[in-house]
């Protein structure tokens, strides 16, 4: 059975450096994540604030409306199974039935994504006016199913290689097509500044970043044999869906908690659609510094799980549980300190970086700012019941978040407009990070009053900058000099982590001296 497939085994599979499918190590992917993370985040803010220069702010919230639409429709449009690509992909490799598994796969996603597009350019009219509030942009609409088609192929490719764990073609396809997005778009604004120039350069990047992964992992792909025996119909899709409808379910509500607010402004504002797509562009431009934290936040909990995972199987639970609680504390505190400093920053932002174009995402800011701040708590927080493989219970917040989020935008919208939304938004995620607090709590999670004090100290931000700065000294002071913050352990253990940090980096530099001399 394992003949038939001419993949590396997971015993042998970092042997064969010569193969192009040879697997990334830990320590190897953390790196790489890292670094192109960094480039990509850098490439996309420069991208994002000369969007905001050459565009007003109903034509950025034109592109606003796409682009959510685009990353909630693409996965939806498979039903979540390349998702299930992480989970399944090795298990049936290893037993033989990796041709089956990729053809399967394959086709399901070709036939539901195809129907997906063909959806949209059916009812391109109905879907303009849930997008854009009018019906008068289908040539746009066209534009943006042609992009979804390019966007679930790069999605699609990008779960099967992060399934063969191959993050170094990961990092470079999602590098070049950030790069790709950057040129295309700056190019076509410099021309025509229309939105149907930033979805095509969109799509476009995708489908080009895709076609080059293609290319590297097509020869050895093309290798992999039809297994001896037959796997039937019944005993591969059961096992298979059932996992991706949770998957489904979950990237559902999490895009779905994304966007609502501003499908709230559009439809439920009573405001007509320009002026409504105008506050949309307000809101994109408060977001583009604060979403920056947001990415740090999914990056560290996304390193931090296999390190949690791997004491929760060896049986150290509640070292997971206070771990993971001083890591909440501790991004918490860092993400207030960097909200403060973008806080004292943006006036320079809005004025002189944005020419005064956006004073409506300015007097937002600070609640824009707190909600970011609670959501990459969020992010960091939820990796407890995954390892407690509660992945239904930790579905629970978000669900009550996006409903807690429409409630208080139909209460707030119409009486204070996009500040009512934005205020909605947060309060609904800081009601979604205490629940699942709550629910971790529960679970066996240790969690403190120092980690509360700081879930809400970002509310400070929204009294303004003078508050803000004076609410982060107090609990600077009470984080180094009391115990209501950090409890003796917690100090103790960072200690001990700095003390072993030093010691590891000690040799380095005591060689670098003799190593020049050398030289």
């Amino acid at each position: 059975m394992m003949a038939n497939s001419t993949l590396p085994t997971a015993d042998n599979s970092g042997k064969d450096k010569s193969s192009r499918l040879h697997t990334d190590t830990l320590a190897s992917s953390v790196v790489i994540l890292l670094f192109v993370t960094v480039i990509q985040r850098t490439v996309g803010f420069g991208r994002g604030m000369l969007f905001c220069r050459w565009l007003d702010p109903e034509t950025l919230g034109q592109w606003e409306m796409a682009y959510s639409f685009l990353l909630f429709a693409a996965p939806l449009a498979v039903l979540g199974v390349p998702g299930s690509f992480g989970r399944y992909l090795e298990h049936y490799r290893q037993r033989g039935h990796l041709h089956t598994f990729l053809q399967r796969t394959t086709a399901w996603t070709v036939f539901s994504g195809s129907l997906a597009v063909g959806l949209v350019i059916w009812f391109a009219p109905q879907f303009s006016q849930l997008l854009f509030g009018s019906d008068d942009r289908t040539r746009l609409i066209y534009g943006i199913a042609i992009c979804l088609a390019a966007i679930i192929i790069h999605h699609t490719l990008t779960s099967l290689l992060v399934a063969l764990r191959l993050f170094r073609v990961v990092s470079v396809m999602n590098f070049l097509q950030s790069l790709m997005f950057a040129g295309f778009a700056l190019g076509f604004l410099s021309m025509n500044s229309s939105v149907e120039s930033i979805v095509i350069s969109y799509g476009t990047a995708c489908l080009l970043a895709s076609l080059g992964a293609i290319c590297w992992i097509w020869p050895a792909l093309k290798e992999v044999k039809p297994p001896t025996d037959r796997l039937s119909q019944f005993d591969f899709w059961p096992r298979l869906l059932r996992f991706a409808f949770f998957v489904w379910v979950t990237n559902l509500l999490i895009n779905f908690f994304a966007v609502v607010d501003r499908y709230m402004i559009v439809h439920y504002s009573g405001m007509a659609s320009s002026e409504a797509l105008e506050q949309v562009g307000y809101y994109h431009s408060s977001q583009m510094v604060p979403l920056l934290l947001v990415s740090v936040a999914d990056l560290l909990g996304g390193i931090i799980m296999p390190h949690l995972s791997r004491d929760w199987e060896a049986g150290r639970r509640e070292q997971v549980g206070k771990q993971l609680n001083l890591f909440v504390k501790l991004t918490s505190l860092g993400m207030l300190a960097m909200g403060v400093c973008i806080l004292l920053f943006s006036p320079f932002l809005f004025e002189v970086v944005l020419a005064g174009k956006y004073s409506g995402g300015l007097s937002v800011l600070p609640w824009t700012l707190a909600g970011c701040i609670w959501y990459g708590s969020y992010l960091i927080a939820r990796n407890y019941l995954w390892c407690a493989e509660r992945t239904r219970l930790a579905a629970m917040p978000l669900a009550f978040g996006v409903l807690l989020n429409i409630l208080l935008n139909l209460l707030l919208l119409p009486l204070w407009g996009l500040q009512g939304a934005v205020i909605a938004t947060s309060v609904s995620t800081l009601v979604t990070l205490a629940v699942i607090l709550f629910l971790s709590y529960r679970n066996g999670m240790r969690v403190d009053s120092g980690t509360w004090l700081l879930v809400i100290s970002p509310l400070a931000l929204t009294a303004g900058a003078t508050t803000a700065i004076a609410t982060l000294a107090v609990i600077l002071i009470a984080t180094f000099s009391t115990h209501l913050i950090l409890t003796l352990e917690e100090r103790t253990q960072m200690r001990d982590l700095f003390e072993q940090g030093l010691t590891k980096l000690k040799p380095w530099f005591q060689r670098r001296p003799s190593a020049s001399g050398t030289a």
